[in-house]
């Protein structure tokens, strides 16, 4: 059987996210270049933003399909539990996902899709009352550790940084941080202010990802 039929078909958009031979695929192919560049572990990365809208999800998309491109077995976690977008993007239901795994147990590739070869995408799942709380807590760390040992690199599609900060127990969990900003969107003071506040929380920032860019 080919592996192929398996994988989840996306919308058009997100089509054109996975594609690496599409302008926007050359894009996130220099982005994954520049994360692998860096001199430290970058197995487990937060991606997040000042504010919604600013492209997280498409960010986290498009370069888990660039790293899983380079032969990287990368895995894609929608914890945005209070606006799931990941299972839009590729027409499928929310019925298992992130929320099953940290109740249920096991592990979150089970939960998890095929977008693209050796790109894993796991949705939010059920989405529960006090949706952050559950997704910041250690038991959550946990999971994405165990993930870890069976992906070369997880992506987690985070909620806004402010919810992030506020997640005392995830602070150290992970290897580091991407901050997503709109080019027409996010105030300039914004963006600088969210990145004193990641590096004032002595968290890892890899870097800023300006989207919407022209």
């Amino acid at each position: 059987m080919n592996p192929e039929t398996n994988i989840a078909r996306p919308d058009a958009h997100t089509e054109r996210l996975l594609s690496s031979s599409s302008e926007v695929g050359r894009s996130f192919a220099a982005l994954a270049e520049n994360l692998g560049s860096l001199r430290r572990p970058t197995g487990s990365v937060v991606v997040t933003g000042p504010e919604s809208g600013v492209g997280r999800s498409t960010i986290c998309l498009g370069l888990g399909a660039a790293l899983a491109v380079t032969g990287k077995r990368v895995a894609v976690v929608d914890c945005n539990l209070d606006r799931p977008q990941l299972h839009r993007r590729f027409g499928r239901p929310n019925f298992t996902g992130l929320t099953s795994a940290l109740e249920g147990g096991g592990s979150l590739d089970d939960y998890g899709f095929d977008a693209a070869p050796n790109l894993r995408i796991v949705p939010t799942g059920p989405v529960l009352p006090g949706p952050w709380g559950l997704a910041g807590s250690p038991k959550f760390a946990g999971a994405v550790r165990a993930l870890k040992e069976d992906r070369d690199v997880v992506l987690l599609d985070a909620p806004v940084t402010g919810e992030v900060l506020a997640a005392r127990a995830l602070w150290g969990s992970f290897d580091g941080v991407l901050l997503v900003v709109h080019a027409t969107r996010t105030p300039k003071g914004v963006a600088r202010g969210f990145t004193d506040a990641l590096l004032d929380a002595r968290m890892e920032l890899f870097g800023v990802v300006l989207n919407g860019h022209v």
